[in-house]
């Protein structure tokens, strides 16, 4: 049975839900599943521009491309926070992460939050997640509604055979499967081969110090904006470690293509939803920036893909939507009920044609002076809550906000802000605060620090989880 939820947390959600225009519309009868297994593949860390499907010139998903072509393709998909913690949860609750609370690395998800698990398991599915651990492990509560919670880690290639073998089990069933790596992620240079140095030729190559270093190199350039010397990488730095970011999406699309055709040797192309996701991507300098602290559309705009049993529906949606509308869109094309309290809208009306409309998508973060950002249909605002600095940009035609339009448009950055004042007032009526994880188990925390999340003190203190995530 389904945990009951606090009186103060479902008003609160209910006020955000009706202030911000409703989330819970029905499911279109051309377009419903019942029963369908739902199969997500989560993608940590990539950028929706490192992909074929999505523009990028450098071919580092050949599969995934194919794939996309009987899939509806999300061009602008937003995520809710910069970083794993909050997207995540984002992601797996359909709330923003203000109101399920787990905004910090120590934080983990409240049992009274529900889990897009949690509902489908309510509905007689079989639930199963194979994830990578780190910020993901069950020690955090990510775990939540799943029958079989494995955060084992070690990428694809270590949980791809148990996930497979999983779905060979449980193929002729309805199940919801959550398939989770960081493979993509920092340190970027541990692929395995052929994929790790598949582009390093086509870069040129920097010092021999930073090759041999290239993770506490860039680690060091990350926490050096706080210090009397901040540096940047220089342009052969930020293209060669782009170029083994690229090797890691190569090796995901290659396991990617694995995957696909088990699922259809089992008949689940003709069965399954799939859907390819991401939490956030990581930036290569175009902020001042490395890895994925910053707000910007680099780090937030991330993929989203939805291929339909048979692959019904392809298309491609160009309004701007939120990685939050996965759950809810998921549970309307099973004929799931939607629960009013989410913040995330199905996307379904997008897909029939029943239904047009213009929304915004919102992120939010508490780094840089915990800034806020929300895009609709032409222009994306940037706002630090810190100084009331505004940027604003032209999303669509500056992908990667390179030009700051706010002294040229001051009367959209003032629309675009009304309507982040709003959002930020339902929002903060109904916050909450998670609990902190009173002790990381062994196993988690040397996933964090493989990561790249724990930074040594002084020898003889003890090592802590890094700001970063």
């Amino acid at each position: 049975m389904l945990r009951a939820r606090t009186v103060g947390q479902s008003v609160a959600a209910a006020c955000c839900v009706l202030a911000l225009g409703g989330c819970s519309r029905g499911t279109s009868a051309s377009l419903s599943f019942p029963d369908a297994p739902v199969i997500i593949i989560d993608i940590d860390t990539l950028r929706a521009d490192h992909l074929g499907c999505y523009g990028y010139e450098r071919p580092t998903s050949p599969n995934i491309d194919e794939w996309s072509r009987e899939a509806i393709r999300f061009e602008w998909a937003f995520a809710q926070g910069p970083n794993t913690p909050p997207s995540q949860s984002s992601i797996l609750t359909g709330l923003y992460p203000s109101i399920h609370g787990r905004l910090r690395k120590e934080q983990l998800l409240r049992n009274d939050v529900l889990t897009l698990a949690e509902l489908m398991s309510e509905q007689g599915y079989a639930t199963a997640a194979f994830v990578d651990g780190g910020n993901m492990s069950a020690t955090f509560g990510m775990g939540q509604g799943f029958d079989l919670y494995d955060d084992a880690g070690g990428g694809v290639e270590a949980f791809g055979a148990k996930a497979a073998d999983w779905l060979r089990d449980h193929s002729e069933g309805r199940f919801l499967l959550l398939l989770h790596t960081f493979d993509v992620h920092s340190p970027y240079d541990v692929s395995p081969e052929p994929f790790n140095s598949a582009f390093r030729d086509e870069v040129e190559l920097p010092s021999q110090s930073f090759r041999s270093n290239m993770s506490e190199y860039m680690h060091a350039r990350r926490v050096s904006r706080n210090t009397k010397t901040p540096f940047r990488l220089t342009p052969v730095e930020v293209d060669y470690a782009r170029a083994f970011y690229d090797g890691g999406i190569l090796h995901v699309d290659d396991w990617f293509g694995r995957l696909w055709r088990v699922l259809r040797g089992l008949g689940l192309d003709e069965r399954a939803i799939v859907v390819v996701i991401s939490d956030h991507g990581d930036e290569f300098e175009e902020h001042d920036s490395v890895f994925h602290e910053r707000i910007y559309a680099t780090i937030t705009h991330v993929p989203l893909l939805i291929r339909l049993p048979g692959g019904v529906a392809a298309r491609s949606v160009g309004e701007a939507v939120e990685t939050i509308d996965m759950l809810p869109t998921l549970l309307d094309l099973t004929d799931v009920a939607v629960p009013r309290f989410l913040h995330g809208r199905s996307l379904v009306p997008f897909l029939t044609g029943d239904d047009t409309w213009v929304e915004s998508a919102m992120s939010e973060s508490r780094f840089y002076g915990g800034r806020l950002a929300v895009a609709d249909h032409t222009f994306r605002l940037v706002f630090s809550r810190r100084d009331g600095m505004m940027e604003l940009y032209r999303y669509r035609e500056d992908p990667l906000e390179q030009h700051d339009l706010f002294s040229a448009h001051g009367s959209e950055a003032r629309r675009l802000l009304d309507t982040l004042k709003r959002w930020e007032f339902t929002v903060t009526a109904g916050a909450t605060s998670a609990p902190t994880v009173d002790q990381i188990d062994d196993r988690t925390f040397q996933q964090l620090e493989a990561l790249g999340y724990v930074e040594h003190a002084a020898e003889g203190a003890p090592a802590v989880p890094s700001d970063d995530e």
